[in-house]
Order: C-alpha cells, then sequence, then structure tokens
C-alpha cells in the first residue's frame, strides 16, 4: 500500500509541475497577443507550490537532498549512523512543528482570496502542513528502518561518501 501511495504522490507532483509549466506558457502567450489571464499566474504559482513539497518528500524518500558531507565522511560508520539518528530526529521535530504552525497559517488564509481566482489562499498555504506531514511520515518510517535494520541511514554510505 506504501508503494502504491508513492507512485500516486509521484505522479500528482509531475501533474502539478506540468500544470505550472502549461500555464505560464499559456499565460505568456496570451499576453504576448495582448490578451492577459491573470488567473493563469495565479493557479501556476499554487500548482508549483504544491509541485514543490510533494518534490521535497519524494527527494527525502530517495535520499536525494543535498549532504554536506566533507567532515562526516572522516567519522566511522557508527558515528556517522548516530548522527543519521540525531539529525532525522531534529528533522522529525521541525516538521512536527512545520505541520503544527502551517495548520495555523492555513486557517487563517482561509477568507483569504487567492488573486481573481475566486478559491482560498488556504489552498496554497495548506501545502505547508501537508508538505510537512508527508516528509515527517517519510523521515519517521526512514528512522524506524534505519533502527531496525531493514534500510540503510543515508550517512552510513559504504565507504564514506553520500550517494
Amino acid at each position: 500500500m506504501y508503494e502504491r501511495f508513492t507512485k500516486f504522490e509521484e505522479g500528482l507532483a509531475m501533474v502539478f509541475f506540468a500544470l505550472t509549466s502549461a500555464l505560464v506558457f499559456i499565460g505568456a502567450i496570451a499576453r504576448t497577443f495582448g490578451y492577459p489571464l491573470i488567473w493563469a499566474i495565479d493557479i501556476a504559482q499554487a500548482s508549483f507550490v504544491w509541485a514543490c513539497v510533494l518534490g521535497a518528500d519524494i527527494a527525502l524518500r530517495r535520499n536525494a537532498h543535498i549532504e554536506i558531507d566533507i567532515l562526516v565522511r572522516s567519522f566511522s560508520r557508527g558515528a556517522r549512523r548516530v548522527l543519521a539518528v540525531l539529525w532525522l530526529i531534529a528533522i522529525s521535530i521541525f516538521l512536527a512543528t512545520l505541520v503544527w504552525l502551517g495548520t495555523n497559517l492555513t486557517l487563517l488564509n482561509l477568507e483569504r482570496p487567492l488573486g481573481d481566482v475566486g478559491i482560498s489562499y488556504g489552498v496554497v498555504t495548506a501545502a505547508i502542513p501537508v508538505g510537512a506531514l508527508l516528509m515527517l511520515t517519510t523521515a519517521l518510517r526512514k528512522l524506524w528502518r534505519g533502527l531496525s535494520g531493514a534500510e540503510q541511514l543515508s550517512l552510513e554510505g559504504k565507504d564514506g561518501t553520500v550517494l
């Protein structure tokens, strides 16, 4: 079931990114011919925000975020494992805070309109708690699987490097 959800998330991120690209292109062409589509940019921005938060979760799941490991490479594998656990705990605390504060922000923005579109700006700000919740789930899953030995933690590179 988890794999089906991740495939759905990846597909949704691609749809949001494609929608962003298409709306920016259509908006630029329409503006060129003297018919600006104000709503296209507003929807493109909302779509881009959702593509970003979904993409951030996908990158976290794949260990694709940038890691600066110049110092960590010299540590033993055991020390790198301890650091990876500590980082995942710190990341989880930060993401839980984002879920809480992002939910409050979304609730504050429910009445605010998104440009000229006529929908709530809460659609945009909801990406913060939803994305943080997805990443929190991923971080906790990685932590659990790393501690149980089912998955190698990201700082535990085979030869000290992180790919």
